[in-house]
Parts: C-alpha cells; sequence; structure tokens
C-alpha cells in the first residue's frame, strides 16, 4: 500500500504539473487572423510569454517529479528491481522522454525501457554534478541507449547524506518542440528556438536545426548576436540568416536557456535573389524532358483505352516506351484492381500479377482518377525508384493505369551531366524530406541530409538544406568539402522547383565562392591588365604549351600569371577550334569545354572574337551568376593561330 501511495503521488504530481503548463488557458498567445497576419514586437512578446512558460513548465514538471522518486525508499534503496516500476510509470506521466533512468556512482546505468545497459554515462560532462549532490538541468547530449536528441533533467539520490546514485530523464527535444508548435498554435512565419548555455540549439520549431549551433551557420550578424543573447538577460535583436529576423529573447532562470521568438522581416541579399543561367539550363532540361515522357506515357494510356486493356499484341508498346528512356526501369500495366496485367523488358515479367495497389502513388490516382508522380518508394522489382503513372479510362470508366518505373539518379544524370560537364558549378536534387535524389558524387544519393551522420558536422549546409525544403525558391551559402580535393570551401547555393503533378522536387546549383573577389583597377594591381595579358600570350613558353595541347604546361604558365597578378575571377585559354581547355582557378573556369554549340551567354562574342583572330573586350553574365568583364588576346606560334588566352574581372 505505501509504494502505492508513493506511485500516485509522484504520477499526481508530474500530471498536475503539467496540465498546469498546457491546459487551457495555461498561456494565452495572440490570435492570428492568417499565417501572414501583422505581428508587432508586442505580439512577439506575448508569443514569447507562451513559449517561456510552456516549456518551462514541461521542463520543471519532469525535475520535480524526479525530486519526489529521489526521496522515495525504493530509490534510496539502490535495488534497480524495486524502483523500476516508480520510473516506468513516471515515463508514461505525460513528460516527453526518449527514456527514463537510474545511474550508480561507477556510472553504470539502468533505463525503464531495458532494465541494465551495457554503457556508462562516467564521460558525461554532466555526471560530475550529479555525483557531487548537484541537479541536472537541460544538458543537451544525444542518449546513449536510444540515438535521439535529448535534454537531460536528473536528480541525485542521497542516503543518509551520501550520493548512492540519480535518477533521470533524457526529454525528447523534438517531442517537446513539436508539443510546443501544437499548443502555442503560432502563424507561420513567425519562428521560436531556445539556446542552451553553449549556444546550442535546445528547441526549435524547425526539428532539423535542433542541436546546431546558430554561431557555426554562415552568418556572422547571427553570430554576433547570439553572444548578446547568452550575456543578456532580455532584449530585442536583428539580425540576417536567410532573411532579416527581428527577435525578442529572454533567459530561463530554470535552465539557462535563452528561449526566443522572432518573425522573418526581409530578404537576404547575399548570395543574391537572381538566379544563375545555370539553374535555369538544368531546370530547362528537367523539365522538357519529364515533359516528353509525361506525354508518351498518355499517349500509351490512350491506346489502352478499351474494355479488354491486356489484349494481345499491346506489350510492344510498353516495350518500345521503356526503350526511348535510358533512365526507365520497366513499364508496366496496372489493372483496376491495383495488379501489374503486363511489364517490360522481358527481365521483369516475373513481377507479373504483382499487387501493387497499396503503393502511395497507386492509392493517389485511383483516388483522383489523375497521372501521378510518386516520390522515392522501395518497388517490388526490389530497388528504391519513382513511378509516373496515368489512368487509362474505357467509356469514363476506370479501367487501370500505365506506369514507368525510373531510377531518378539516373534521369538526372542523363539530363543535367552533359550540361554540367567542364562547367564551373555542381547540382544536386532533393526531396522535400531532405532526400538526396542526385548528386555528382554517387556515394551521396539516397542519403537524407537532415539524419545522415555524414552531414552531422556541416551545421551550415543542414541550416540552408532545411530552407531548400520550404521555400520553392532560394538561395544560400554553406561551408563543405570540394569535390576532389577534400578541402573546406564555402559553396553558394541557388534552387529552384522541378517536377510533375503535384510532387515538387528540388534542383540545386551551387559554386565555390572565390577567395578574393578582387578587381583590376581597385588598388589591387598597378599591372595594365591588356599589357600584363599580351605579355602571356607572347610567353614562348605558353606559345610551345599550346602548340603541342600540353594543358599541365599551359595551366602551370596560367596558375603562375594568376598568381603574379592579382585581380582577375579566372585566366583560361580557348584554342583554335573552340574548345576552352584550361583555366585558373578551376572552380572559376570552363575545362575542356566545347564553346560551339553551347547556350552560355559568352559563348558567342567569345566565339567572334576567335573567329577574328583580334584582341578583343566585352561584358557578359557567368553561368555560375556573376557578371565578368572579358579581355582576350590571340595566340600565335608563328603563323600558326593557337586561339585566346584571356582574363575575366567580375563586375561590381
Amino acid at each position: 500500500m505505501k509504494r502505492n501511495r508513493t506511485l500516485a503521488k509522484i504520477i499526481g504530481i508530474s500530471l498536475l504539473s503539467l496540465s498546469l503548463a498546457f491546459g487551457p488557458g495555461s498561456a494565452s498567445v495572440p490570435a492570428a487572423e492568417s499565417p501572414t497576419a501583422t505581428v508587432g514586437v508586442r505580439d512577439l512578446r506575448l508569443f514569447l510569454n507562451s513559449f517561456v512558460s510552456l516549456g518551462e513548465g514541461h521542463i520543471g514538471s519532469a525535475l520535480r517529479g524526479l525530486r519526489v522518486i529521489s526521496l522515495t525508499e525504493e530509490a534510496k534503496s539502490g535495488e534497480w528491481q524495486r524502483m523500476r516500476g516508480l520510473l516506468a510509470e513516471f515515463g508514461k506521466s505525460g513528460i516527453k522522454a526518449a527514456t527514463v533512468w537510474f545511474v550508480r556512482p561507477d556510472g553504470s546505468y539502468y533505463t525503464a525501457e531495458k532494465g541494465a545497459t551495457d554503457q556508462n554515462l562516467r564521460e558525461r560532462p554532466y555526471f560530475p554534478k550529479l555525483m557531487a549532490g548537484e541537479d541536472v538541468m537541460g544538458e543537451l547530449v544525444v542518449s546513449k541507449s536510444t540515438g535521439r536528441r535529448t535534454a537531460v533533467v536528473a536528480v541525485p539520490v542521497k542516503k543518509e547524506g551520501k550520493v548512492v546514485g540519480a535518477v533521470g530523464a533524457s526529454l525528447s527535444v523534438v517531442e517537446i518542440s513539436r508539443m510546443l508548435d501544437q499548443e502555442m498554435g503560432l502563424p507561420q512565419n513567425i519562428f521560436f528556438y531556445a539556446l542552451d548555455k553553449q549556444g546550442q540549439t535546445a528547441l526549435h520549431r524547425i526539428s532539423t536545426l535542433l542541436f546546431a549551433y546558430p554561431s557555426d551557420m554562415g552568418s556572422k550578424s547571427l553570430a554576433k548576436t547570439v553572444d548578446v543573447m547568452l550575456s543578456t538577460p532580455e532584449g530585442e535583436v536583428t539580425y540576417d540568416f536567410y532573411g532579416e529576423r527581428s527577435v525578442v529573447f529572454r533567459k530561463s532562470p530554470l535552465t539557462g536557456w535563452v528561449f526566443a521568438v522572432g518573425i522573418v522581416t526581409g530578404r537576404p541579399g547575399r548570395p543574391g535573389a537572381d538566379p544563375p543561367p545555370a539553374l535555369l539550363h538544368l531546370q530547362n532540361g528537367i523539365a522538357a524532358e519529364l515533359d516528353k515522357l509525361d506525354r508518351d506515357l498518355a499517349g500509351v494510356a490512350a491506346a489502352m483505352s478499351g474494355k479488354d486493356i491486356a489484349a494481345a499484341g499491346r506489350r510492344k508498346m510498353f516495350e518500345e516506351l521503356c526503350g526511348s528512356y535510358p533512365y526507365a526501369v520497366d513499364c508496366a500495366l496496372v489493372d483496376r484492381n491495383g495488379k501489374i496485367a503486363i511489364v517490360e523488358p522481358a527481365g521483369y515479367r516475373e513481377y507479373e500479377g504483382r499487387d501493387i495497389s497499396g503503393q502511395e502513388q497507386v492509392v493517389r490516382l485511383r483516388k483522383t482518377g489523375k497521372p501521378v508522380l510518386s516520390n522515392v518508394f522501395r518497388s517490388v522489382e526490389g530497388f528504391d525508384a519513382v513511378d509516373l503513372e496515368h489512368p487509362v479510362f474505357s467509356g469514363g470508366e476506370f479501367e487501370g493505369s500505365v506506369s514507368v518505373l525510373i531510377r531518378p539518379e539516373s534521369l538526372f544524370a542523363y539530363v543535367l551531366e552533359p550540361l554540367l560537364r567542364g562547367g564551373p558549378v555542381e547540382a544536386f536534387a532533393m526531396q522535400t524530406n531532405g532526400r538526396i535524389l542526385y548528386d555528382q558524387d554517387r556515394a551521396e544519393v539516397g542519403r537524407m541530409l537532415f539524419e545522415d551522420p555524414m552531414y552531422k558536422p556541416f551545421p551550415q549546409l543542414v541550416a540552408v538544406g532545411t530552407m531548400i525544403c520550404r521555400e520553392k525558391t532560394g538561395s544560400g551559402s554553406y561551408e563543405f568539402r570540394q569535390a576532389g580535393s577534400g578541402r573546406m570551401v564555402t559553396k553558394d547555393a541557388y534552387w529552384t522547383t522541378i517536377g510533375l503533378h503535384g510532387t515538387d522536387w528540388r534542383l540545386v546549383v551551387m559554386h565555390v565562392r572565390p577567395q578574393e573577389e578582387a578587381v583590376w583597377g581597385e588598388g589591387i594591381s598597378e599591372t595594365d591588365p591588356a599589357a600584363a595579358l599580351k605579355a602571356l600570350a607572347n610567353d614562348d613558353g605558353l606559345k610551345k604549351a599550346c602548340g603541342r595541347g600540353d594543358d599541365a604546361a599551359v595551366g602551370a604558365l596560367l596558375r603562375r600569371f594568376y598568381a603574379e597578378h592579382p585581380g582577375p575571377y579566372s585566366v583560361q585559354w580557348l584554342d583554335a577550334d573552340g574548345v576552352n581547355r584550361y583555366g585558373y582557378p578551376e572552380e572559376n573556369s570552363l575545362i575542356n569545354y566545347d564553346m560551339k554549340g553551347s547556350k552560355v551567354d559568352s559563348a558567342g562574342p567569345m566565339l567572334r572574337a576567335l573567329s577574328g583572330e583580334k584582341e578583343s573586350a566585352f561584358v557578359s553574365p557567368l553561368v555560375e551568376g556573376k557578371t565578368g568583364a572579358f579581355l582576350m588576346e590571340p595566340v600565335y606560334n608563328g603563323r600558326e593561330y593557337l586561339g585566346m588566352v584571356y582574363t575575366i574581372v567580375l563586375k561590381k
């Protein structure tokens, strides 16, 4: 009876605390007529009051419940079997706990879910504090037993003045953030977050930003603001992070966390709102390919109209359709019951008769009667794919559908890589849940941006990825390893949306930001750029290297020129056949890129200068999204014309 009374008391305290924190009328927030309703500083302060009250209420309720448990005879006994029931019931009392646990002075510990674990907490930074008899409040850790992102709340257990262990709850910050979002009912243009004492994100409306350090996300103004927020009890700040943001904040006396609520008030100024030509070229290429495939599949669907949609002779249509697209794995006819009636090529006929009626895109097609494009799913054929389907009708009645199964990485590679080859930009495609559909580094295809350990060391990339998923178009920057060299570089990214039939994918292009965006004539170099380039064109070493087509030797001379004449964005060689053979730095250059037939803006004036065999100067947009001033000089070895060397200087 004594144990039951103790248990009821613990659960009662927890539920009472939670009802006070989350019950009706516990924290009033200003009503918003719409997600874009006008919000002032006073409204933000009301939102902040709600956020602090609800957030501290949940964490405080966990602390109070653990303090009660720490005083029980069961906990003081140090015997796991005696206290396990108390901790298990506490975990079910309404707190958002990833796990509830008891730790011994040697660091070994038990969880209510698993009992004894084979792990140890001695190396946790908060462990010495617990063993010294102090409470732990809001320490951010990845749980050893669950792998989830948690905030630790723990209380020492003392017997006769000696610490015999500690009871704790690892609270899921994802679940708490989600609960707070639901309870507060904020307009969509409002965001909230909390930072721990080290400036790490403890709570956030966008779960992918949890545990990130805002000071490391690439915004200098945000980094400075974090310092202000951590050192000030409360206040108002403004900073730029993919848009100008106004924020009110307050430090919590309970956890020491800084709670903040804000609103986006303006668009970012860097890297820029205008998409680079490369993104438009790639977008148009993918859109044209998807439209062509969609029209052809619609034609097959129309030809299938009739009562006996699996009639003899129709198999050839699927064989021809699939053979027309190198990225198509198989093409199929699905009957009205959701079973595969025909599939081509022949290697996939074993899947005829399979029931795919439960697949999301099939359900959606049958519900709407309209064409569908799926996101990635695991196909019955045993691989990850996307599915484009069109319904088949006869006399107004639904008879089934026609399908083409696609490996998305093959689709994007087929369209994009010829356009990217030799250029200064990279590209990837992503679903709006963060799954990588295509990347030039094949090892990244299929990874989840917000979950994969590969991306955890790059919080700026995760932050930009979050914006990419939330917004159809935009731009941002982040630090990541440069392909090939592995060195850390800053990449400017621009994205847009592609897709069909209501399914959206994001297409992103990136360019390595130049370390120096210098301009000749701004005190950087006293050298006359035209004279310097003419001297390079007349260099005997360059003439000989170009004459024998020695790209390595030409590259060494261009690198030397670049080092000796600060200012150019790049220096490059266009051979007499119209192939841009080499340039330095490579990330700002076209490498083995045939200008003939190219759609880049600079191709026309460059080819005209090449055919004229005379020095030329002009201004043109660059494929990576900047504007450059071109200066071109012909190269001769005797009477042999070897093409042009040229420099590009960025226009400010």
